[in-house]
């Protein structure tokens, strides 16, 4: 016999054994076995898995902290962290906005005027706060955002885009700002300047 043609019967026959009832569109399925290399990689990442299962969640060493104590860990860290930033400037980290105090004494006033001709205030709202075309009055008592000293600062510090205003807060520190908002309220504030803009908001 040929022995190319008994190659094939013998490969056949094997076939055969091997063959399996699944059969697409005329596509067979043998049933062969994965190579021993493959079942080992298998075998090994099923023990893999069990001691990496036991280990973590069931027998805790004392050396290895679980992950929700890493995380409480790094949450006291970050702590600390921010309470020394804090530290550092107190200025800028532990101002509280919402308990502004006016100040009164020449020089700050004087300080506050010249931050307003400084950034550019007057372009909005006039030379001696009158207000134009672009900004309000803010020498009367009717007030767009408020007129308490808490109120302007904030309006200072994160501006109001809505209505044309820009945020201070990358330009000027809290102390500045204080400073500017007490001399809009305590110098400008009822000083009642030629041409004043009709009065806008409460």
């Amino acid at each position: 016999m040929d022995e190319k043609l008994e190659k094939n019967i013998t490969l056949k026959d094997e076939n055969d054994k091997l063959m399996i009832d699944h059969s697409y569109d005329g596509i067979k399925e043998l049933d062969n076995r994965p190579p021993p290399w493959l079942m080992w990689l298998f075998y090994i990442t099923v023990m893999w898995s069990a001691l990496y299962f036991g280990y973590y969640h069931w027998f805790w060493q004392e050396e290895v902290a679980p992950q929700d104590s890493e995380y409480l860990a790094e949450l006291k860290a970050a702590d600390i962290k921010v309470a020394d930033l804090k530290a550092s400037n107190p200025e800028k980290y532990n101002f509280d906005e919402t308990k502004i105090a006016l100040l009164n004494t020449p020089a700050d006033l004087d300080a506050g005027k010249a931050l307003y001709a400084a950034k550019g205030c007057l372009a909005c709202h006039g030379a001696l706060g009158e207000g134009n075309a672009v900004g309000p009055n803010l020498t009367d008592e009717a007030w767009l955002n408020g007129s308490t000293a808490n109120d302007v600062f904030k309006v200072i510090k994160h501006g109001n885009t809505a209505k044309g205003m820009m945020a201070y807060k990358d330009q000027m520190s809290n102390e500045e700002i204080v400073k500017l908002t007490s001399w809009i309220l305590v110098s400008l504030k009822g000083s009642n300047p030629p041409n004043a803009k009709a009065p806008q908001g409460n």
